[in-house]
């Protein structure tokens, strides 16, 4: 098993020469840590979107690019039908709003203060719930549990990891990323209105600028998202191993596969 002291080494350093997904050891995230730790992030802002239906839209595109990116670290490149399977897809109503686009002008000025005093512990749970998918998701790549490779269909997959996931607000990487958001409020507020801003750039908020926001803000080089994810990854690498072990060991169980869990 690894150490604590091993895994704080690889987690510490969130910056874009981290360790590649080919460098990584087997019971460690086969995608950067960044990756995982920048998308735990933006789903954790969700909560704080005052703006029907957009909240929604901003969580699921950032779990269907962060599943697009584990499965591409595997070479698997995702069909639509997988990818729907494998993320939650938005309500009836919801895909009606995205349609037509959300319109935004209502609500500009909301933009201005609607991170100013945040809801930690609801933007804490958001992005901890969403690391533990992502880890969780990553293993049953690896260990070519999901079909064709694996026996297990997208559905079951979705399933089972979140099932796992759930509750994981609670656990001691939940209490963690807790503390890591109370430490950078003034951060998170300056990330989720540079969130807003490029969502709000047309006025309104079709999927596709929705998607575009999401991909621009996870890949820019920001001071504010660089420091938060700082603080996130010293918290993880405080998180003992038997967490994560257990974790992976319940996901075993759930899906009835053998998974290259950690030793």
């Amino acid at each position: 098993m690894h150490s604590r002291a091993t895994r704080a080494r690889h987690v510490v350093i969130v910056t874009r020469t981290m360790t590649s997904a080919s460098q990584s050891p087997p019971s460690l995230p086969s995608i950067p840590q960044r990756v995982l730790l920048t998308h735990a992030v933006l789903v954790g802002l969700t909560p704080l979107i005052p703006i029907p239906f957009l909240d929604d839209v901003v969580k699921n595109a950032v779990e269907r690019r962060l599943v697009k990116t584990i499965a591409k670290a595997h070479g698997r490149e995702l069909e639509k039908k997988e990818l729907k399977a494998l993320t939650e897809e938005p309500s009836g109503n919801l895909l009606l709003a995205i349609g037509k686009g959300i319109a935004l002008f209502p609500f500009k000025l909301i933009f201005k203060t609607v991170f100013l005093v945040l809801e930690v512990k609801a933007a804490s749970d958001e992005a901890s719930a969403c690391y533990h998918r992502g880890l969780l998701f990553d293993l049953v790549l690896r260990s070519n549990a999901l079909a064709p490779h694996g026996p297990r269909t997208p559905a079951e997959v979705r399933s089972a990891v979140h099932e796992v996931a759930s509750g994981t607000e609670v656990s001691p990487l939940g209490r963690a990323v807790h503390g890591a958001f109370e430490g950078s409020r003034d951060a998170l507020t300056a990330v989720g209105r540079a969130l807003l801003a490029r969502i709000g750039k047309g006025g309104k908020a079709s999927r596709a600028a929705v998607e575009t926001a999401v991909a621009e803000t996870t890949d820019a080089s920001d001071d504010a998202l660089d420091g938060i994810l700082s603080r996130m990854a010293a918290a993880v690498a405080e998180v003992p191993d038997a967490h994560f072990a257990l974790l992976e060991k319940q996901l075993e169980e759930r899906l009835g596969v053998p998974l290259r869990r950690r030793g």
